[in-house]
């Protein structure tokens, strides 16, 4: 738990420093830290890592310590980070997001989803970022698993 708090905090920095944030919904602009660039180029594909990895980690933490689908969640992670970056996709995007408020309503959820999707910029590096968030995950849950199973064969 507390290493995916970590990496989540290094996204969270990102988005800080790296990024304008009046692009980020939940995150406030830090004047102090906007426009620093800590991370360079690596800013822009980061958070879609640490975001898979941790919430990997989050979810599967909240599941049976042998359960298989402690990995599952961390696939789940990942598509569900693949399936918003291939909703920004211009081919997709503005059909998306019609669809999004026409189906939803005119709220302010569906309004900012929608923005997301068609203001929002498609990059296959989001996607390869997250994927090797999930296997990063999913390597951490196997390491704690071999280690905890050596401590109770040691018992």
């Amino acid at each position: 738990m507390g290493l995916g708090l970590l990496v989540l905090a290094f996204g969270i920095l990102v988005y800080l420093t790296d990024r304008d944030g009046a692009h980020a919904a939940l995150i406030p602009a830090v004047p102090a830290l906007s426009g620093m660039h800590w991370f360079g180029t690596a800013g822009l594909w980061l958070p879609s890592l640490a975001h898979t990895f941790a919430f990997g980690l989050f979810t599967a933490a909240a599941l049976p310590l042998q359960s298989a689908w402690r990995y599952g969640a961390c696939a789940a992670w990942f598509t569900i980070n693949a399936a918003f970056e291939w909703g920004q996709h211009p081919a997709i995007s503005p059909g998306l997001g019609a669809a999004i408020e026409s189906h939803l309503g005119t709220t302010a959820l569906s309004h900012t989803l929608a923005r997301y999707f068609v203001n929002g910029g498609f990059d296959g590096a989001d996607i390869a970022a997250a994927a090797l968030g999930a296997l990063g995950a999913a390597a951490v849950l196997r390491l704690v698993q071999r280690h905890r199973e050596g401590h109770e064969r040691a018992s």
